[in-house]
């Protein structure tokens, strides 16, 4: 038998799993991107909404001094967890759909109890986007290695 013949045919990525990678490549990449920087600028971005510039514009920014700058770090983490699923989902990897599904809950997790809980509220926008993706990404995994 020659390498021709040897050969795994290859796999042709469906255009809603490339439109749905793409989304998330461009969610979970700003996502990260924003979530460090404002872990890294979390002084200087509080001060700037202490010093009362924003109290003209319709904005009440009063509820990012109540949350822990450490959420920032592991939401930025989680983010960057999520990237590298989708990634590997890219390229038709099944690992890829467990690390996007897993970071994807962490971060809801981790946002109820730093950011929804403390305001009393439920992140129910959130959960939607995230089951849907979950349940979209799931209907392709068959496909993937």
């Amino acid at each position: 038998m020659d390498d021709a013949s040897q050969q795994k045919p290859v796999k042709k990525r469906p255009q809603l799993l490339s439109f749905l990678c793409v989304l998330s490549f461009i969610g979970s990449g700003i996502g990260a991107f924003s979530s460090f920087m404002v872990f890294f600028l979390h002084d200087a971005i509080l001060s700037v909404i202490s010093s009362g510039d924003y109290d003209a514009t319709a904005f009440n920014l009063d509820f990012f001094s109540s949350i822990d700058r450490i959420y920032f770090l592991l939401s930025g983490l989680l983010m960057v967890i999520s990237f590298t699923g989708v990634m590997h989902m890219w390229q038709l990897r099944r690992a890829g759909f467990h690390l996007y599904a897993l970071s994807q809950l962490m971060i809801l997790i981790v946002s109820t109890i730093y950011v929804y809980k403390p305001m009393d509220s439920f992140p129910m926008f959130d959960l939607l986007i995230t089951t849907l993706f979950i349940l979209l990404y799931l209907r392709f995994r068959n496909i993937m290695d």
